[in-house]
């Protein structure tokens, strides 16, 4: 039998790192590998503990399994590179095969949430890391991600770059960086695009704070001739420290699913807030904000990933809302359950179960009202944050829906 193993440290409330647990990968010759995990009887005594899961993960003694999402814990999985870093991760150490526990290590400093990873369980002082990259870089990174995803050969000399971007998910070339004294998650073009992204996101995530919605701030800046959107961290503290502020844990976690699971629904998510969240009546009324305002905006990659949950000074809560965008070339159906008729993009079907967000009918249907009222004016949202008309006309056929509230 083969195995290895880390200690998982939270850095909760503080930033000084405290003993959660023992993670450990295990392969038993001929048998299927898993991972393991159980909590310090530190981190039990402790006055701050709290679960890394509170659904799969509850504070106890127990040995937990798993032979999902690599072998990892779905807390652990968050906190790991996505396609995108792992991307980089090869480039930087090609030919190499990764652990679990490789992986865990690889995200670095600026992995979201509070956890951090060692093999020893004391965390010594890490060595400061590289400077962080500015604003100013924007240029240099868009151009080092440009080669990479035209297949030409990684830049010795990028390093610091191709780090940069490593610690977050998600498909798109993305780095993280710092501007006025916070960090953001600068979020480039690819040359694929069929139209401006970037800037279709910027405008979207803008137009669902207009409806009320808590979403993260976001920019759009220019990168040479193209765009990029800058999305403010919602998991750090100011600078200079940028200091863990919370725990974070996706909905796919939450739900225990694997990542190519096609389960999951939004009455699901709202069944954990209820079980969890400080707040659970508010959370579940915003989870159901957000599922109509995805519904009416086209935004059809709205799955498990991209809903989160926060553990912080309070509890539990829903995170702010992040990676919106309308999406006018998939099929007509949200990544994720709605209501009685699944994944279908409706109006109705979001009302079908309104019952599960804490709403009777005639609440949900003045929710959705107030929103889709605001949401018409999505073509104005879009010129006033610098969008070209191309662009608003590529994604026009994502806001069907929003659009026939005008009539």
């Amino acid at each position: 039998m083969t195995s290895s193993e880390c200690y998982i440290f939270s850095r909760l409330p503080d930033d000084r790192p405290k003993l959660v647990g023992r993670y450990r990968y295990v392969r038993p010759p001929g048998a299927r590998a898993f991972g393991e995990f159980g909590y310090a009887g530190s981190w039990l005594r402790h006055p701050n503990a709290f679960p890394l899961d509170p659904t799969n993960l509850p504070l106890s003694r127990e040995t937990f399994t798993t032979v999902k999402r690599g072998c990892l814990f779905g807390p652990l999985a968050d906190a790991t590179p996505d396609l995108w870093g792992r991307e980089l991760v090869a480039r930087l150490e090609p030919g190499k095969l990764f652990s679990p526990v490789d992986w865990l290590y690889a995200a670095g400093r600026d992995r979201v949430g509070c956890l951090a990873f060692g093999p020893e369980p004391e965390l010594a002082s890490a060595a400061p890391g590289p400077e962080r990259l500015h604003l100013r870089s924007l240029d240099t990174i868009a151009h080092e991600f440009a080669k990479l995803e035209a297949g030409l050969p990684a830049n010795p000399h990028a390093t610091r770059i191709y780090t940069a971007g490593v610690s977050m998910g998600g498909a798109r070339p993305k780095a993280v960086i710092e501007a006025n004294d916070r960090l953001w998650i600068a979020k480039f073009e690819r040359t694929t695009d069929t139209f401006n992204q970037c800037g279709a996101e910027h405008a979207t995530m803008r137009l669902a704070a207009k409806c009320g919605l808590d979403v993260a701030e976001t920019r759009l800046v220019d990168v040479g001739s193209r765009k990029a959107i800058l999305v403010k961290r919602f998991d750090r503290s100011e600078g200079p420290d940028y200091s863990p502020t919370v725990h974070y844990l996706s909905a796919l976690s939450l739900i225990n699913a694997d990542e190519t699971s096609a389960d999951g629904s939004y009455f699901a998510i709202a069944s954990e807030l209820l079980r969890h969240a400080i707040r659970p009546d508010k959370a579940r009324k915003e989870l159901f904000g957000r599922m109509v305002f995805n519904v009416l905006c086209g935004n059809r990659d709205d799955h498990l990933k991209n809903h989160a949950l926060t553990y912080g000074t309070e509890g539990w809560d829903i995170s702010p809302a992040f990676d919106v965008l309308p999406q006018p070339d998939m099929l007509p159906e949200q990544a994720i359950a709605v209501g009685r008729s699944g994944v279908y993009p409706s109006i109705g079907n979001c009302l079908s179960r309104c019952g599960d967000f804490g709403l009777n009918l005639e609440e949900a249907q003045a929710e959705i009202n107030r929103i889709a009222t605001i949401a018409t004016t999505w073509r104005d949202v879009f010129d006033q944050e610098g969008i070209a008309v191309p662009t608003i006309e590529r994604v026009a056929p994502a806001f069907a829906i929003a659009d026939s509230y005008r009539s």
